[in-house]
């Protein structure tokens, strides 16, 4: 399994439409195959600051999702929102492990 996480931060007046934009990546990102998670969340200390989470089957499925049209009209979009700090860092899982 390949754990992904992510951060997007933009300026406040563009955080209604990073909002809206991560939504749709996440809601498509959701239909690729083998992924098996995908959550945007907003900090609630730092309004405009987003947590990307995304759980793979492989890595070759995330490279897939990555190299998709759609993601890179994304990306480049929040650039031009004055996307900050857009980071991906991937990490190969191993056993779950329940914790609570």
């Amino acid at each position: 399994m390949i754990i992904s996480h992510g951060t997007l931060s933009t300026p406040p007046e563009h955080a209604e439409g990073a909002r809206t934009l991560l939504r749709q990546v996440a809601q498509a990102g959701r239909q690729d195959a083998g992924c098996t998670l995908y959550v945007v969340s907003e900090d609630l200390e730092r309004p405009g600051h987003f947590i990307i989470t995304e759980h793979w089957d492989s890595m070759a499925d995330m490279q897939a999702h990555l190299a998709l049209p759609g993601v890179g009209e994304a990306v480049a979009a929040a650039h031009a929102m004055g996307a900050t700090d857009l980071t991906i860092t991937a990490y190969e899982g191993g056993a779950q492990t329940r914790i609570m």
